[in-house]
């Protein structure tokens, strides 16, 4: 009886118990419910998740943006969604919780790359900048260079013409140098001086671009134009947050595109009909004085109508084909890639294909303390080419631009039409299908690195590169192609460059209390150039069919058809860099250099290469935290001193080199002569740029509004050049030495803006601006009359020393056009203003004066991205000129009446005979033309399919491009776009490669 009463109490009070307890939980819920909205819009997400942390109980949002949930008193709730920032709040009691998602964009947390390091983007002190792979332009890429054009402020990435085999040439804030280069110092993954044309634009994972002395500087003597860093793709472990450590990860990439490219212009001649029309004009003017003139007496007509362009210009075709292959795990990665591009360029018989090969290996052991990193890229390509660089027989443009428009390409009988109108009158098509002119070239580059980690912070590296660039170029014309006597040539020659890098770095990382951040940088490099290569030439070739490949067919061979060569130069430098900031708020920090480079003279070849710099975070300071809308304000200044030393080897010696043969009297047997090019310079050293930068970094709401304001002077001086001297005193009449000041000041702006990030709809966009005045300071007592004369202008009808159209002098802009001015026409020739104050014929007393420049007054690129639905995109990219100018030279070889009718010609020739003009080409500054300019680069619509289905397919886009598709311009000519490179640019002659509009269609795919 007991046992049953206390078994019923205990019973009843466990009930009770429970009883109490639930009411307690209950007592403890919350609920919650609220609306979560996008911070920069005020729009309502569908779909964002509302989970209790560290459970799986949540819920999502409906199509207004509302949620609720019940979770118990006191709950972290975490909000989020794709494409946003995660969120939390603690769930203290029932009510309205209403959350808003700021755009997840994070780009002042990401790493630049510097001279032998990385650094956070916030962290910069320099000026630097950066362009990832998803930013650059695709569609046709020849060149993986192309990219970059119109992404970076202050720096020009340009192309005269559309050739597939010809390099794009690129200028980091103006020119620095008159003989010596002014391209930028490229690194490929840690090797100085490799070729960017050997990695496939799929393998380039971004661009760092050093612009500033104080970033440049740390290469030394290399720095001057500034250094462009290319980093390739790499493995990586899983992206996956839950695979475990050592969870291996694989990914397979493809990607393939087909592309046709048009001419996007052609010049503008006179038709067959149009040059009949005239003809007839000549023949009425002749029987006034010759009333018994036939249309014979006056011209010839082929008896055809031929668009010559139509001819040699054709629909070109391009493929694009990559796989890679990458993965990794937490103690190494690997990536192997290969690709195949084929170019079929628009002239005839050009063509470009080129396969690459990249492969890239990392590997951690002795417990992660040893990083070994091995990358070996490859590149074999074919070029097939056509000359056009002049006004020769096979200058292919020349002769179809003057080819006359009534000749035929064929005669009846199949075989090609020839005439002899004029001196060097040839077929173009016949020139292109029987002539061989082809390169073989082969490019292999190697790297391996070994990062030690000593004792934690402190890094011991050492970095070996090879560089190996072997061709083999090939040329063959057949006896009798032309029209005049030819007899036939054949020319084969290799080249070989080796290039070899050992760098000893050690690199000191330390925080100190979480607020003082030290970083410090020691090494030592040695790189070394060594180059040879040969040649074997002939004439009077006895088969058309060995070609150069057998060059016993030819049976003739005369001295200097025969030669080689052999050279090597080596540049060691000693540096250092020390970084330091307190709390990311005060940055400061300072690299030496010392160079010594062999290309210079015995008494300098040493050099000293310093900088400094500093950096103020205004918004990390105590009295901006009340300022929520700033995330970034940073003022950057910068000081540095960096060189230049690209220029040949051995000029500051004597070289005496063979000059040709002569009967010595004593034997009356034929010796070899030799001479010297130059004279001796012991004190020869490399130009020196000093530059002073001031930057600010910005950005506001969330990052969405985020860039860059730079100003900079720079003062290069010691510039390199081959003076003409006096002899005697000197042996020899050249010298190379420095002498001459150049000064660059500039300006460059760069916004990026996250401008909408909708559920179903974002766009981000990116605008570069760049302001660059280049002025030549002085040019050293060396050049006479204080005018250096550069752009001399070669061509049919032009003789004489007097036809440059650029000069170099003092207080004015580099490149600027210096021209005499053009006041009228007598007696059918030009008259100029003379340099006494009257009028002139005499080019050689004309008065000059400066008529416009071709470097741009401002460059703006325009870059954008349009999301639609998650899965479409769109993205292109606009570039812009404003305020170069050109000089027309096709027009002035084109506009002569007296080549008509044996030669074709541009209208305005018609518009120069009813003048009564009878001189030939002639420079003048009427022919200075504005070539400012408005391009569409790139223009491509993507669309990401939904592969979540498939297992076995990651990724899958398809996509459609086109490029340079259109141009807003007033030039006249073809193009508004030439080369910026070297002293003397902006010339637009007939012989340029025609500029191409593509469309593209292609896939990529991840697996």
């Amino acid at each position: 009886m007991k046992d049953s009463l206390r078994l019923k109490i205990r019973n009843s009070f466990l009930v009770l118990t429970l009883l109490i307890c639930s009411v307690s939980l209950m007592a403890q819920n919350v609920d919650i419910s609220g609306t979560i909205t996008e911070l920069s819009t005020g729009m309502t997400i569908v779909g964002a998740t509302v989970v209790q942390k560290g459970t799986t109980h949540g819920t999502v949002s409906d199509v207004n943006g509302k949620y609720k949930l019940t979770v118990p008193k006191g709950s972290v709730i975490v909000y989020s969604y794709v494409g946003y920032m995660k969120k939390e709040a603690t769930a203290k009691e029932s009510g309205t919780i209403d959350i808003a998602l700021a755009d997840e964009v994070n780009n002042l947390n990401e790493l630049i790359v510097i001279g032998y390091s990385t650094q956070k983007k916030t962290d910069k002190t320099g000026a630097v900048s950066m362009v990832k792979s998803d930013e650059l332009n695709g569609g046709v890429i020849t060149d993986p260079i192309q990219g970059l054009q119109g992404k970076a402020a202050g720096v020009s990435v340009t192309k005269k013409g559309g050739d597939p085999s010809e390099p794009f040439y690129v200028r980091v804030r103006g020119a620095s140098g008159y003989d010596a280069s002014t391209q930028p110092l490229y690194v490929v993954d840690g090797i100085p001086n490799a070729d960017p044309n050997m990695i496939a634009p799929d393998d380039i994972e971004s661009f760092n671009i050093l612009k500033d002395a104080a970033s440049t500087a740390i290469y030394g003597s290399q720095g001057s134009n500034g250094v462009i860093l290319i980093t390739t793709k790499k493995g990586s472990k899983s992206p996956n947050k839950e695979a475990k450590p050592d969870d291996s990860y694989s990914n397979v990439e493809f990607s393939t595109q087909f592309s046709v490219e048009k001419i996007a212009k052609k010049l503008k001649v006179l038709s067959a009909g149009e040059m009949r029309d005239f003809a007839g004009t000549l023949l009425a003017a002749a029987k006034k004085t010759h009333p018994d003139y036939t249309m014979d007496s006056v011209f010839r007509d082929g008896g055809a109508s031929t668009d010559w362009q139509d001819e040699v210009y054709r629909i070109g075709y391009s493929t694009t084909t990559n796989l890679s292959i990458s993965g990794g795990n937490r103690h190494g990665s690997y990536l192997g890639s290969v690709g195949q591009s084929n170019w079929d360029g628009i002239m005839k018989g050009t063509s470009k294909k080129r396969t690459t090969a990249h492969v890239n290996v990392t590997q951690k052991t002795l417990n992660d303390h040893l990083t070994i990193t091995g990358n070996i890229m490859a590149a074999f390509e074919k070029n097939q080419y056509q000359s056009y660089s002049g006004f020769g027989q096979d200058d292919i443009i020349y002769q179809t631009i003057s080819r006359n428009p009534t000749d035929p390409v064929y005669n009846p009988d199949g075989s090609y039409y020839k005439s002899s109108r004029v001196f060097n009158y040839e077929n173009p098509i016949s020139i292109i299908n029987e002539e061989t002119n082809n390169r073989d070239a082969k490019k292999f580059l190697g790297g391996l690195k070994f990062d030690l980690e000593i004792i934690k912070g402190l890094t011991a590296t050492v970095n070996l590169g090879y560089d190996r660039d072997d061709q083999t170029t090939n040329y063959f014309r057949p006896a009798n192609l032309y029209q005049s006597a030819d007899n036939g040539f054949g020319k084969k020659q290799y080249d070989n460059d080796v290039k070899k890098l050992l760098e000893i770095t050690g690199t000191y990382v330390k925080s100190f209390k979480d607020a003082h951040n030290l970083n410090i940088l020691l090494g030592y490099s040695w790189q070394n150039d060594m180059y040879n290569g040969f040649y074997a030439q002939g004439r009077d070739a006895q088969s058309p069919y060995a070609g150069p490949n057998n060059l016993a067919t030819l049976n003739s061979v005369n001295y200097g058809d025969i030669g080689s060569w052999k050279g090597e130069s080596t540049l060691i430098g000693f540096f250092g860099r020390a970084q330091y900031n307190y709390k990311s708020r005060y940055y400061v920090a300072g690299s030496l250099r010392r160079d010594g480079s062999s290309k210079f003279g015995k008494n300098n070849k040493w050099g000293w290469f310093p900088t400094a710099s500093i950096g103020w975070s205004i918004d990390k300071e105590k009295f901006m935290k009340s300022v929520k809308w700033l995330d970034q304000l940073k003022l950057r200044a910068s000081y540095g001193v960096s060189g230049n030393d690209k220029i040949g080897d051995y000029l500051s010696l004597v070289i005496w080199v063979p000059n040709g043969r002569t009967i010595n009297p004593e034997t009356g047997q034929y010796v070899i002569t030799y001479s010297a090019n130059w004279n001796e310079n012991p004190n020869l050293k490399w130009e020196e740029t000093t530059e002073y930068n001031l930057g600010v970094d910005f950005a506001f709401l969330n990052q969405r509004l985020s860039g860059s304001i730079e100003l900079y002077s720079k003062r290069t001086t010691d510039l390199l050049g081959r003076y003409q001297v006096p002899v005697p005193p000197n042996p020899f009449p050249y010298t190379y030495l420095n002498s001459g000041t150049m000064s660059n000041k500039g300006i460059e702006l760069t916004l990026q803006a996250y401008v909408l990030n909708l559920r179903n709809f974002a766009w981000k966009t990116t605008l570069t601006a760049a302001h660059n005045q280049t002025k030549i300071v002085d040019l050293g007592g060396l050049t006479p009359d204080a005018v250096r004369h550069e752009g001399q202008l070669t061509g049919r009808g032009l003789i004489g020393s007097e036809n440059y159209v650029t000069g170099l002098m003092a207080g004015q802009d580099i490149g600027a056009f210096y021209l005499p001015t053009y006041v009228t026409l007598k007696d059918g020739v030009f008259i100029y203003e003379s340099e006494s104050g009257g009028y002139t014929t005499d080019l050689t007393k004309a008065k000059r004066r400066i008529v416009g420049t071709p470097t741009p007054k401002v460059e703006l690129g325009w870059s954008n991205t349009l999301t639609v639905f998650k899965r479409w995109n769109l993205d292109f990219a606009f570039r812009a000129w404003l305020g170069n100018h050109i000089y027309n030279a096709t027009r002035m070889f084109f506009d002569s009446p007296n080549i008509l009718p044996s030669l074709n010609a541009v209208p305005e020739a018609i518009g120069w005979y009813e003048q009564g003009r009878v001189s030939g080409a002639a420079i003048a500054d009427f022919y200075v033309e504005n070539a400012s300019f408005l391009k569409l680069d790139f223009i491509q619509l993507s669309y990401d399919f939904n592969v979540s289905k498939v297992k076995w397919l990651s990724k899958f886009n398809l996509f459609i491009a086109a490029n340079n598709l259109f141009t807003i311009t007033g030039y006249t000519g073809v193009d508004p776009e030439t080369n910026i490179t070297g002293v003397s640019f902006g010339i637009d002659q007939y012989n340029v490669y025609p500029k191409t509009r593509s469309y593209t269609i292609g896939l990529k795919a991840t697996f």
